[in-house]
């Protein structure tokens, strides 16, 4: 769960993302990579979303991604995530750990993401209006882990 891999990069400095993605109807196995944005219009350099030795954006399956910036945000308002292959993925859900707290963002409406434009975009921004919702502690649960 994003809980429990937060928890354990709780001794790591402020530049350690824990990105969780659940792929939708459309898997695949394309590359992507995901770039943070704070409030202020900060944002992370895009970075890889990749799990070393593991299968990764298979239909209902959630991922797990630890990633590293040299961009330590005040917060979290965005995720953009982009694609560089035609084999066109839907992710559902994205939350994104940081510091000791994440937040959830929803494709609601179901864009997928592909560099033919008959499949989708090759770029996806997921926005919040909320702040960080959930509180990660090593004791309980993320609520809203996707």
């Amino acid at each position: 769960t994003i809980s429990s891999v937060a928890a354990g990069s709780l001794g790591r400095d402020d530049f350690h993302y824990t990105i969780q993605t659940l792929t939708g109807s459309d898997g695949s196995d394309g590359k992507f990579f995901a770039s943070v944005e704070s409030a202020d219009g900060s944002k992370t350099e895009f970075m890889k979303l990749v799990n070393n030795n593991l299968d990764t954006f298979d239909i209902g399956v959630m991922d797990i991604f630890d990633v590293e910036s040299s961009v330590s945000l005040k917060d979290v308002k965005c995720i953009v995530i982009k694609t560089t292959t035609d084999d066109r993925w839907l992710v559902d859900k994205v939350t994104v750990a940081y510091k000791v707290q994440a937040i959830t963002f929803v494709n609601s409406d179901r864009v997928g993401l592909s560099t033919d434009s008959a499949e989708g975009k090759t770029e996806l921004k997921l926005c919040s209006d909320e702040k960080f919702t959930t509180p990660i502690t090593a004791s309980s649960p993320s609520t809203s882990a996707c």
